[in-house]
Formats: structure tokens, C-alpha cells, sequence
């Protein structure tokens, strides 16, 4: 298992925890049973998505999860040294292969922590380099060892490095230096349910990694373990030399600065941005007057720059409505899966991870939408709609998770959904493969 001594004395300076997903057939309290049998540790069970107590090392907890389908539980443990924690995660794998099994929605988080004054090093994780972590992770092995699965979790993983932007894009001067020094008081570092890694506990010293799930992951036992290992050392080396960086390091540094450059100047003003991207027009209150477009285009022009540079977008109607000062865009096709915000979509294919966004006519797969407005006639499939208002009729959601607040009603016709919580209208239709857990 290990490579070396010195990797070795880092996997035992690490400890692990882990929160498994899964289907079973059997209920909470049988669960339960089962795991504490095979575990030998007490486990506790609960009913309620919402509540539950925090593992610890003694006692593990059994809980709905349900976003990814009904009957989908959780095993989650407390944190445990690598050596013990390992033998745990295999014995818990083996546990969930003969109790139940897991579909390509179906995913491990695992948490990691490692002991800085131990392994002596100058910096904690609460201080980790995120950029430099992200350059020099092999994901491209991390990726043969567990290729991205097509569904709502495959979209965001290996472009997390690509949504890293100077939060003054227009009035940034780019340079290696600048990229290096990765100030967060420079630059946008965005967070994501999707991506493979999760920096959103560092403050509590844990870094959480995604990158284990899919249909059988309890089948590959031997490529989990490899994984957590390559991130392991990989956050010892980060560590390490936490703003030092290699000559590899330099050159991918380099490629990001003149990527970043052509971006930037090529939406920087009007001219330019005909100029490279003829098939996109722009209009102001839907005149396409070129004069009124130029004295208005700096309002619009960074979220002009996150659709085309982080959603891929080249054939697009985009209007800044004045009055509202809302950015609207229409026949787009969004691809690249970006994180949006504040924008309203007509008559586009999404595939997005959305907040405080309306849809009007659209196709959206494999997303979330949070706090969103979803209008009229849209296609949802496979998706997570969290807390959203439905404000027109005519929406066909399918395959999707739905949770709402009750003061907000679901308007839609729902196939093979699970819904947490929502109240309905009454031009809404549920069929019978539907599941609601709270009505």
C-alpha cells in the first residue's frame, strides 16, 4: 500500500472520515444493525433528512438522503487515523454490497485532515494554497481511476481551475506574479457541489474530496484507497512548499496567463467582441443600435465574459433590459456546465449549476437550480431544484430531486421525481412513480 517510508509517516499523520451513499431495501434501524454488527462501532439511525447528530469516532450515524432517489441512505463516520479509517471504509464497502448497492448517482465524501506539526510543516491546512493544489493535482489519474459518470454529478469536476477569475477582470494587469500570489482578496475562487474537490471546510482543517461513486463503487475497493492516497501526498507536497512553485507549475501558470489575456481582451469593449464573436449578438433594451450598444456594453460585459469563457457559448441573442437591469439571453447552448448567477435563460440548453436565475422555454439537464424563477413551458430532467418559484405553467420536470419551501408552490408535471418538501398547485400532475416524503 505504501510507496515509501516518508509516505508511510504521512499516511500516519493522516486521518480520514467518510459519508457513504447507497441504496438498500432495508429500513433505518435495520441498517443500522448491520453496520454496527460488521463494524463493531455503535451506529445510530435516524428518520429525518434534516436531523441527526454528528458522528464521532465511537459512534457512526444512518440517515435518509434521498436527493439522489428513494431508499437512498447514508453512512456517515467520524474521524479516524488512516491505517483504521481504510480498514473501515473496506469493511463498510463490503457491508453495502451485501445490504444494497449503488447507482451512477451514488458517491463517497470523504474528509481528510493531517497532523502540520508532526510531519513539521510551515503552513496548516486552514492556509492550503487552493490554486496551487488544483495545478499540481494528477487528475487525469484521479479520473482513470474513476471516470466522470453521466449525470446531474459529472459536470464541474475537472474545471474547477477554470473558474478562478480576478474579481476586477477589466481593471486587472495579469501577469505570472499576480496568478501566483493567488491574493483571495484579487480573485473569485467559486465554490461547487460539483467539483471533485471541496475547500468549503478548510477552516475547520479538512479537506473534502468527491472523486470516489458511480454504479459499483463498492467493487473498487483497490482504486478508492489509490485515490485518497494520490490526494494525500499530494496535500503533504502542497504543503510543503505552499507558494513555491515548480517549473512544470510555471508553465501551466504561463498558459493560464495568456488564456485569461485573449479572454479578457477580446470582451474588454464592443468592437472587440464583434470582432471575435460575430455569431453572438448584443442589444440594449432590443435595439441593436451599435452606438447604444458600445455606451452600454461595461454594464453587462462580465457576465457576457462567464457565458462565453466558462459556458462556451458562440451562437446567442444576449439583451441587457435597462429598466430591470437584467441580463437576458436567448437561444444559447450552455455546455461547459458554469456557475451562473442572476441571469434570465430563453429558449436555451442548459446544463448549469444556477442561482437566483429564471428559465423561460429552456432544456436544462444534469443541473441545479437554486433559488431560481422557472416560468413557463421549460424541459427539466435529472436535476436538483432547491427552493425555487414557480411563476408560469407548463414545465415538465423528470428524473429531478424537488425541495421547497411551503410557502413557495411547485407548478409542474412531475415523472419519476422525489420531492422532499412542496406544496402543489392545482394545474400540477404527479405520476405515479413519483415520491413525496413530506406532504
Amino acid at each position: 500500500m505504501f510507496k515509501s517510508i516518508s509516505n508511510k509517516e504521512i499516511y500516519d499523520n493522516s486521518s480520514l472520515s467518510f459519508v457513504f451513499e447507497f441504496f438498500t431495501p432495508l429500513n433505518k434501524r435495520e441498517a443500522a444493525a448491520k453496520f454496527a454488527r460488521a463494524l463493531g462501532k455503535h451506529v445510530k439511525w435516524f428518520m429525518d433528512i434534516e436531523k441527526g447528530n454528528e458522528p464521532t469516532y465511537e459512534s457512526f450515524t444512518v440517515a435518509p438522503r434521498y436527493s439522489n432517489g428513494y431508499k437512498e441512505i447514508t453512512l456517515s463516520t467520524g474521524f479516524l487515523p488512516y491505517q483504521e479509517a481504510v480498514h473501515m471504509f473496506l469493511k463498510t464497502m463490503n457491508v453495502i454490497e451485501s445490504i444494497g448497492y449503488t447507482t451512477d448517482r451514488c458517491s463517497v465524501k470523504t474528509r481528510i485532515r493531517i497532523d502540520e506539526s508532526t510531519l513539521k510543516l510551515p503552513i496548516k491546512l486552514d492556509k492550503l494554497n487552493k490554486f496551487k493544489y488544483l495545478l499540481g493535482i494528477n487528475e487525469e489519474e484521479l479520473f482513470n481511476l474513476w471516470p466522470v459518470q453521466q449525470n446531474e454529478n459529472r459536470k464541474l469536476y475537472q474545471n474547477h481551475l477554470n473558474f478562478i477569475q480576478p474579481r476586477d477582470i477589466y481593471n486587472t494587469v495579469v501577469t505570472e506574479r499576480f496568478i501566483e500570489r493567488m491574493d483571495p482578496t484579487e480573485f473569485k475562487f467559486p465554490e461547487s457541489d460539483f467539483f471533485a474537490n471541496d475547500f468549503s471546510e478548510l477552516g475547520e482543517g479538512n479537506l473534502v474530496i468527491n472523486y470516489i461513486g458511480g454504479k459499483d463503487y463498492t467493487k473498487k475497493k483497490k482504486e478508492a484507497v489509490s485515490a485518497i492516497n494520490l490526494v494525500i501526498e499530494h496535500l503533504f507536497t502542497t504543503l510543503s512548499s505552499n507558494y513555491s512553485y515548480t517549473a512544470e507549475e510555471k508553465r501551466k501558470i504561463n498558459t493560464i496567463v495568456n488564456e485569461f489575456k485573449t479572454s479578457i481582451d477580446g470582451t474588454r469593449n464592443y468592437f472587440n467582441f464583434k470582432m471575435l464573436y460575430p455569431n453572438i449578438s448584443v442589444y440594449i433594451d432590443l435595439k441593436d443600435d451599435p452606438r447604444i450598444v458600445e455606451a452600454n456594453y461595461t454594464i453587462l460585459r462580465e457576465k457576457v465574459f462567464k457565458l462565453i469563457v466558462g459556458g462556451g457559448i458562440t451562437d446567442a441573442t444576449i439583451n441587457y433590459d435597462s429598466r430591470r437591469k437584467a441580463v437576458q439571453v436567448k437561444d444559447a447552448v450552455l455546455k461547459k456546465s458554469i456557475l451562473i448567477e442572476g441571469i434570465e435563460f430563453y429558449q436555451c440548453q442548459i446544463e448549469a449549476d444556477a442561482h437566483l436565475c429564471l428559465f423561460e422555454g429552456c432544456t436544462i439537464k444534469y443541473s441545479k437550480l437554486q433559488e431560481c424563477t422557472i416560468f413557463s413551458n421549460n424541459i427539466i430532467k435529472g436535476s436538483k431544484i432547491i427552493n425555487c418559484d414557480y411563476l408560469g405553467g407548463e414545465n415538465e420536470i423528470s428524473m429531478s430531486y424537488l425541495d421547497n419551501s411551503e410557502t413557495k408552490m411547485i407548478n409542474a408535471e412531475l415523472k419519476e421525481c422525489l420531492v422532499n418538501r412542496g406544496k402543489f398547485t392545482i394545474n400540477s400532475t404527479i405520476d405515479k412513480s413519483t415520491k413525496i416524503i413530506k406532504k
